[in-house]
């Protein structure tokens, strides 16, 4: 097997990059103009890797060079950036960074994985201090674990499987008061004459999307400094294609967003990722609600909503999935 490594938007995507990733039905962030688009205005460079097996595509791969962004926004010109471990992981999302052929056994993974992995150290040289997997499932441990690799458990996943025939039958499950909290909530919102609740459209507004996501994530980590912002240019793709909608809350008066998620369509139903709320705690509680009375209307099977305040998503019902990430040093 050989694996063909491209920074998306500088050139082309291997021929099939597309018909791969459309095949396995995988989220849109996968396409190439989505992971161009993920690329522009980041300090920590893109890349990503097509492996064939006599010719055909059995697997696909993408990531990041996690180098420190001071050292390289600071770096003298054409000095190399401080070396750094390339973390397999999908931009924007909750999700690997790794896609295989439906028929591609275990050997076959591990082969695939172990091409890429060469194909990377080829590529990035003594910038490259390793691999790191990020978001591995158990499932995934046979084909990615191994002498001199190192496993450490990460936050787990929360999915919430849908098994209600109604918002009704959905809060009835709930304890007493945190039913009490989450109907009157759901409720109060939806009757709020300040605000418009626009459930699972295709379009958002690009720029203001782009700033309640920077301000969030900015709450959330402790150099809001160095938050890079997601370009309009990034919302407006997404805006174009199909497999992407938006849970948003928006200001009736003046029509803009207040709070948003976006939610993808994936094989086993929906994931959530990209959020961003310039409103209260109320308003992010109230997006889980929407997206979950949509799930039971439209019978999709589960949402993943993603790592993180574990106990808050349990309290929406959703469950635990065990995650890895496994790290091979040069």
């Amino acid at each position: 097997m050989r694996a063909e490594i491209f920074t998306p938007g500088d050139g082309p995507a291997p021929d099939g990059w597309d018909a791969f990733v459309r095949d396995r039905r995988a989220c849109v962030l996968w396409e190439e103009d989505l992971l161009e688009a993920a690329g522009r205005g980041n300090r920590r460079p893109l890349f990503a890797g097509l492996v064939r097996d006599a010719g055909e595509p059995v697997a696909a791969f993408c990531g990041r060079l996690g180098v420190r962004p001071l050292a390289q926004r600071f770096r003298p010109p054409g000095r190399a950036a401080v070396p750094g471990w390339f973390q397999v992981h999908l931009p924007n999302s909750f999700s690997a960074g790794r896609l295989y052929a439906p028929g591609l056994g275990t050997a076959g993974r591990r082969a695939a994985t172990r091409a890429f992995e060469r194909a990377v150290r080829r590529r990035l040289g003594p910038r490259c201090l390793g691999i790191l997997h990020l978001d591995v499932e158990s499932p995934d441990l046979a084909h990615l674990d191994g002498p001199l690799r190192l496993k450490r458990a990460t936050a787990s996943n929360a999915v919430l499987h849908n098994g209600w025939e109604s918002m009704d039958a959905y809060f009835a499950e709930l304890p007493r008061g945190r039913r009490r909290r989450l109907s009157a909530l759901h409720e109060r919102i939806g009757a709020d004459p300040d605000l418009v609740v626009d459930v699972a459209v295709p379009t958002i507004d690009p720029v203001h999307a782009s700033r309640l996501d920077q301000l969030t994530r900015m709450k959330h980590t402790s150099r809001p400094g160095g938050v890079v912002p997601l370009l309009p240019s990034y919302f407006e793709r997404l805006n174009r294609s199909s497999g992407a909608s938006y849970f948003v809350h928006r200001d009736k008066s003046s029509g803009r967003p207040v709070s948003f998620d976006l939610v993808l369509d994936v094989p086993g139903g929906w994931v959530t990722t990209v959020t961003g709320s310039a409103g209260g705690r109320d308003l992010y509680l109230d997006l889980y609600l929407r997206e979950i009375s949509r799930m039971i209307d439209t019978g999709v099977p589960a949402v993943e909503l993603g790592p993180g305040m574990r106990q808050l998503k349990e309290s929406f019902g959703a469950t635990a999935v065990a995650r890895h990430a496994v790290a091979v040093p040069f």
